[in-house]
């Protein structure tokens, strides 16, 4: 395996693979012997810290938990998943390893302090090169930058328009310059350049699933680097790829941990194989007893279970426990996955003002999932997602394309966790259970009865989320998010437990609708 001196990582926000359709020179003239890929991958959600914070790290954003709120004003201390310059300076302990980004929760929130990284930032991506040519001349061993402006053309003037174009244009004569530093530094024959892009964007936003957020260009340049196409690679691989090419082994393979990989099809003499991760399994079961037949809920939850809705054409709840108010029309269909389902959102929602959620509790639920859902849409909740509403205390479950969020406010403050479906895209019916334990003050999502998303929030969210408004079902609290979007979506079978479902619990109803 070809070892470098070097490795530089040149991160574009928000360029996705628009560099097919925008003049590149610089980028063409580096990689024109390189390995590249218009088709890799983001991973979800398609946002900043996720992804910046999976490339330095090696693992999915449900592994990390880090979020663009949160890596702003808290540094990153977590010594069981270090980062790449963490695994660096453990064996070189006097190279030269530098952070250089414009967007600098990079450096606050993901790349450590106390270890020796040379982190600096500017106003702008021009400035911001000045500093990175100034670094280059000192021969780094590792340098991370992230440009930013790219990013904010595409908000600002919508992904895949001309401005936004304009400036990937831009962007590239800059990176240009960065090369050339390395021609000029005598180093550039030992280096590894590798750039990408972190997500790219659908009109003037991003975060969820479709091809133009998720699809990146990933490009890798030097000696020993096959030319030719990457057949597959996420974001995250970025970890593995620095590692290997500076001569540490990479960690194994470690589902729910370290699953940062080298892509096949950039090194001749790598031929670790690359393991794909496993699509959402389908779910096979059969018609549930009724509520309070022997075997069913009733008997095996007892009154642990405060709310149960089956839809079948009506919005009972099968344990006479809540009062249940109808705001719209609700819709029922014969395509549930037994018997009718329920349509919410724009045309109907439901509130029940009797429920109470104080301290641990758990929803369970079935959610038709549709991959080409462009935005969230408010499932069930106490709050509003709302801009300026979103900080008031409660929770939200929310949908998006390729995932499910969960949305936590204090009052002053507030933090989400995201879980995804999976890598290529899901459609169809996923059973969830979200459970909130307030004594260890973790959430665990579960997909299809599978344990997906352990996530430690703190203790003001936990506490908050019983000070939320009425709970409601097919939108938010206000009965206005969906219904002003006009979205609509399918659910069935909602129950809420007063206690925190154990994984006994999760096993025990995954039984009782499989059998």
């Amino acid at each position: 395996m070809t070892k470098y001196s070097h490795v530089a990582v040149i991160g574009i926000d928000g360029m996705g693979n628009f560099n097919s359709k925008a003049d590149t020179p610089c980028m063409d003239r580096i990689f024109e012997n390189g390995a590249v890929t218009y088709e890799a991958y983001s991973m979800d959600p398609t946002i900043s810290a996720e992804n910046w914070g999976g490339m330095l790290i090696g693992t999915d954003p449900a592994v990390h938990n880090l979020t663009n709120g949160y890596i702003g004003t808290h540094p990153y201390t977590n010594e069981k998943l270090p980062t790449v310059f963490r695994r660096l300076r453990a064996v070189y302990p006097d190279a030269l390893l530098a952070s250089i980004v414009n967007w600098n929760p990079i450096n606050i929130g993901i790349t450590e302090d106390g270890i020796g990284v040379l982190k600096q930032t500017a106003d702008n991506d021009d400035l911001l090169t000045e500093k990175i040519v100034d670094c280059v001349a000192r021969k780094p061993l590792f340098l991370f930058v992230q440009l930013d402006d790219v990013d904010g053309a595409g908000h600002h003037w919508g992904y895949g328009e001309k401005g936004h174009l304009d400036e990937i244009s831009h962007i590239d004569s800059l990176v240009g310059r960065i090369y050339d530093a390395y021609v000029k530094a005598g180093i550039a024959h030992d280096t590894l350049f590798i750039c990408l892009a972190d997500h790219g964007g659908y009109i003037r936003g991003h975060g969820g699933w479709h091809d133009t957020e998720k699809k990146i260009f990933f490009g890798a340049a030097g000696r020993g680097v096959k030319k030719g196409t990457i057949p597959f690679a996420v974001t995250k691989d970025i970890s593995a790829l620095v590692l290997c090419a500076l001569g540490l082994e990479v960690p194994a393979y470690t589902p729910g941990g370290y699953t940062s990989q080298v892509p096949e099809g950039i090194f001749e003499d790598y031929d670790r194989p690359y393991i794909r991760e496993p699509e959402m399994p389908a779910l096979e079961e059969k018609a549930p007893l009724p509520f309070d037949a022997p075997g069913g809920l009733k008997e095996l939850f007892g009154g642990r279970i405060k709310l149960c809705m089956n839809f079948e054409n009506n919005l009972d709840d099968e344990t006479g426990n809540v009062s249940v108010n109808e705001s719209g029309n609700v819709k029922f269909y014969s395509n549930g996955i037994f018997g009718a389902v329920a349509e919410f959102g724009a045309t109907g929602a439901v509130t029940m003002p009797g429920l109470e959620l104080d301290g641990s509790f758990s929803l369970a639920f079935r959610l038709l999932v549709d991959k080409d859902i462009t935005d969230r849409i408010c499932v069930m909740g106490n709050k509003s997602p709302e801009s300026g509403e979103h900080q008031k205390e409660g929770f939200n479950v929310l949908l998006r394309n390729h995932s499910l969020m969960v949305q936590y406010g204090c009052g002053d403050d507030d933090t989400d966790t995201v879980t995804a479906f999976g890598r290529d895209g899901f459609s169809g019916w996923i059973h969830m259970i979200f459970t909130v334990n307030a004594v260890t003050n973790e959430t665990v999502l579960y997909l299809n009865f599978a344990k997906a998303h352990v996530t430690e929030i703190e203790e003001k969210y936990i506490g908050s989320i019983a000070r939320g408004g009425v709970f409601t079902v097919g939108d938010d609290v206000n009965l206005s998010y969906n219904r002003s979007r006009n979205y609509i979506f399918r659910l069935d079978d909602l129950l809420v437990f007063g206690d925190c479902l154990s994984e006994a619990d999760v096993e025990k109803l995954g039984a009782y609708y499989k059998n």
